[in-house]
């Protein structure tokens, strides 16, 4: 049930993404995919995070829906919806808060279900992770936007 709610969720949030950015929302999508399909990878190649339940289980051992759907999709929304105008405090509350939205569901799921299990994994590292590709995926889109001066 949590992983069709999940699905829900992220197709519903599709509809949300504002028509004039849809350009700017694929950009961010296709960046953050290619970033999550590496790190996802890598994570579970390496035994750090298991999917003991999981789509697609016979390509690969990672989670199709977060890494490759979910991630990305809350990816564009973190990028469009960035405080750019603000100062450099607020900016990094932002990332702050928006990677903390995205680690305690994912630390509740893995503590009362078999969908993620830790292996050598921490809380922490996933908010890092996050909050790094995040970012990364921001500069991204600021660089290729060309959104310096704004």
């Amino acid at each position: 049930m949590i992983l069709y709610a999940l699905y829900a969720i992220t197709f519903i949030l599709l509809a949300y993404i504002p028509r004039n950015k849809l350009k700017e929302a694929s950009l961010i999508f296709l960046f953050q995919l290619f970033v999550t399909w590496f790190l996802g990878l890598l994570t579970v190649e390496l035994r750090l995070i298991e999917y003991p339940v999981r789509e697609f289980s016979h390509v690969n051992r990672t989670s199709f829906l977060y890494e490759f759907l979910l991630y990305p999709v809350l990816s564009i929304f973190f990028c469009l919806y960035y405080p750019k105008n603000r100062k450099w405090p607020i900016q990094l509350l932002y990332i702050i808060l928006f990677s903390a939205g995205l680690t305690l569901p994912e630390v509740i799921i893995e503590k009362n279900t078999h969908l993620i299990h830790y292996i050598h994994w921490k809380w922490y590292f996933s908010w890092l992770s996050i909050s790094c590709t995040l970012f990364l995926t921001w500069l991204f889109y600021k660089w290729f936007y060309k959104l310096f001066d704004q």
